[in-house]
């Protein structure tokens, strides 16, 4: 984050997903969740690949909720590192707790 907050009554749109913002990333208005998705794919693409345990096809990095999932091309299976369901499951729960009280 370049540490520019945008102070006003209308908040500009996160060039990702749409939400007003009043936080900045790469002097761009990028929502806190989609800064975090961004950063979270820049730290995969440093990570090395793994092989899938099933076929040991490489798998590839995916983001999904915050986390980096590793997934096999071949047989579309998924890897999660330690403590990632847990996660994973948090993060899917909030959200629908989220949807409820809103309505939808």
């Amino acid at each position: 984050m370049d540490g520019e907050i945008t102070v006003g009554l209308f908040r500009e749109k996160c060039v990702r997903c749409g939400q007003r913002t009043s936080e900045r990333y790469d002097r761009q208005p990028t929502c806190e969740s989609c800064r975090r998705a961004l950063e979270l794919k820049l730290a995969a693409a440093g990570e090395r690949q793994h092989a899938c345990p099933v076929d040991g096809t490489l798998m590839t990095k995916k983001v999904a909720h915050s986390i980096v999932i590793d997934r096999c091309p071949a047989c579309q299976g998924v890897w999660l590192d330690a403590g990632e369901l847990d996660c994973l499951t948090e993060d899917v729960a909030r959200e629908a707790m989220l949807a409820i009280a809103r309505g939808y």
